[in-house]
């Protein structure tokens, strides 16, 4: 079982990010509550699977291509060595940030760039195209939800009952689900779940492959120790650093 579940993961990570379920969604069999607004959800999924980021909250000039400017940014992104410009919500950053700026377009950039290099790229090379801009370190979510629905249930009948339900594009917003021959995963990057979000979905994923909730497993995307929240939200300006 561990060694199937390890290859869902696998084969999840190589997918594109943020496509939407295609079916319309049927109406939601049940509200998802416990988000806090603007502010940071409080979540006991933390550690590897909440990470700090850098990220861009971007006001197109009126009548701006944002496509040209998402590609023209990670041009300079990859010219500069800071990985890759990853789309998400404007739902990541903070509850004063979001009070000024509603941003049109959100990049976050690759763990480990920091702050100062996200502003730098935004002074130096600023798209034409780009009337305002503000830089913030953020926490987002990466993680991924899996499910092994049991003998006689395929994973493409889980994929359709999840998606008809509505619950995770309630929840999760943007997200990638992936049918493989023994299971289904759906990949999230984005702003900080609650618990009762992600209960939510794990309720679902279950309920569409006819098995508990607690047989639905949500796994960290990436290694390392991520972000403890158990005493609250840390830090997140950049650490001084020698040159």
């Amino acid at each position: 079982m561990k060694r199937i579940l390890a290859g869902l993961l696998v084969a999840a990570a190589g997918v594109a990010w943020y496509a939407r379920p295609v079916p319309e969604p049927a109406p939601v069999a049940h509200v998802v509550v416990g988000d806090a607004g603007d502010r940071l959800a409080t979540t006991s999924f933390d550690g590897p699977m909440v990470r700090k980021r850098a990220a861009i909250a971007i006001r197109p000039a009126p009548g701006a291509d944002r496509a040209a400017i998402a590609r023209e940014l990670r041009g300079l992104a990859a010219g500069e060595k800071l990985g890759r410009l990853t789309d998400a919500t404007f739902a990541v950053f903070s509850e004063e940030l979001l009070e000024y700026l509603v941003p049109e377009m959100t990049l976050v950039l690759d763990e480990g760039v920091r702050v100062h290099d996200a502003e730098a790229l935004m002074r130096d090379h600023q798209p034409a195209s780009v009337a305002f801009y503000l830089v913030q370190p953020v926490l987002v979510h990466d993680l991924t939800f899996s499910v092994l629905p049991p003998v006689g249930v395929t994973p493409e009948s889980v994929r359709d009952r999840q998606d008809a339900e509505g619950v995770l594009g309630d929840a999760l917003n943007r997200y990638v689900t992936d049918v493989q021959p023994t299971g289904v995963t759906v990949r999230y990057f984005g702003a900080v779940l609650s618990d009762q979000a992600i209960t939510a979905v794990r309720e679902s994923m279950g309920r569409a492959a006819g098995i508990p909730a607690d047989r639905v497993h949500v796994t960290a995307n990436l290694p390392g120790p991520g972000v403890e929240l158990s005493h609250g939200i840390p830090d997140l300006r950049d650490r001084p650093h020698g040159h």
